[in-house]
C-alpha cells in the first residue's frame, strides 16, 4: 500500500521541462501498465497518455514512493528501456 508519493527536486524539474503533469505521474505509479526493476534497486513504470508514454523512475522506501525522474517517450524508446508490455 502506498501511503505517500514524494517528488525529488530533479523529478519536479524534469516533469515541468517535459510537460508531464504530477497527476499523470501519480496515475503511472498507482495504475501502471507495467513495472520493471532498473538500476540501483529502483523501479520504472509506464502508462500511455495520448500518443506518448510517461515513464516514472522511482524508489520504494517503507510506505513511501520517491519519484527520481520522469520521461515522455515513444513506443520504440519504451521497448529499448526494457518494457515488454507495450
Amino acid at each position: 500500500m502506498i501511503d505517500m508519493i514524494r517528488f525529488s527536486g530533479h523529478a519536479l524539474r524534469r516533469a515541468e521541462e517535459r510537460g508531464i503533469d504530477p497527476e499523470q505521474v501519480e496515475l503511472v505509479i498507482r495504475e501502471p501498465a507495467e513495472v520493471i526493476h532498473v538500476k540501483f534497486g529502483r523501479k520504472a513504470a509506464f502508462r500511455k497518455f495520448g500518443e506518448k508514454y510517461v515513464v516514472v523512475i522511482y524508489e520504494e522506501r517503507n510506505n513511501e514512493i520517491v519519484v527520481v525522474t520522469t520521461l515522455k517517450v515513444d513506443k520504440e524508446r519504451l521497448i529499448r528501456y526494457g518494457f515488454g508490455g507495450v
